[in-house]
């Protein structure tokens, strides 16, 4: 990645529908070249174009958690386990008190203190401790990467393999749910639908 390689994603940073004429006149290349340049940087899988949502009008909670695990593997295995987690918005490896980092976001109260308790990486066998901070939507970055309409299990449990349909704390309206589980009942993420099964063909006699 050269000094043009990063001029030109800090133009799509700044607005990701610029043309690769106007950046093309910015950097002084045909918007041929930047295409190739750009097609080289995403194949290399060094860059990711995608939609950022303004966190201001979210209206949500986030929630910012500290985890000591036991050791590496047992990181690794909360890692796999909450990979896809439709409210987790970054995982990281630490080094301090803490050995892991999340930060994760809620549409209220009540599914904040869900995702700290009972469907919570800190309740995971291996984790020694962990600290829990909240508040509302940061002032920065101004924009998310957050699915809304992340891909349906299909069923009432999510990608964690947690089941909401036997939640006490979604049972008693505690809790909206998981927004891949067909009983997620918030308005944050889209309505969970659930894929279409692909009808057989009938077999030819």
């Amino acid at each position: 990645m050269d000094n043009t390689d990063k001029k030109l994603i800090s133009i799509l940073q700044e607005n990701g529908r610029t043309s690769l004429s106007k950046i093309g006149e910015h950097l002084g290349m045909s918007h041929v070249a930047v295409s190739k340049r750009l097609d080289k940087l995403v194949k290399a899988d060094l860059v990711k174009i995608t939609a950022g949502i303004n966190s201001e009008h979210l209206n949500a909670k986030i929630l910012f958690m500290g985890l000591e695990t036991e050791n590496m593997e047992v990181a690794e295995k909360i890692q796999k386990k909450y990979a896809n987690c439709p409210r987790l918005l970054m995982f990281a490896p630490v080094t301090g008190r803490y050995n892991l980092f999340a930060m994760m976001i809620a549409e209220d109260t009540w599914s904040l203190e869900s995702i700290m308790g009972t469907c919570s990486m800190r309740t995971e066998a291996g984790v020694r401790k962990s600290e829990s901070w909240f508040g509302n939507a940061p002032l920065i970055p101004k924009y998310l990467q957050l699915d809304l309409a992340p891909q349906p299990t299909g069923n009432t449990k999510g990608p964690c393999k947690m089941d909401c349909a036997t939640c006490k704390r979604y049972l008693i309206n505690k809790c909206v749910g998981c927004p891949n589980t067909s009983t997620y009942k918030g308005t944050l993420w889209a309505d969970p639908v659930a894929p279409k099964k692909k009808k057989r063909g009938k077999s030819k006699s």
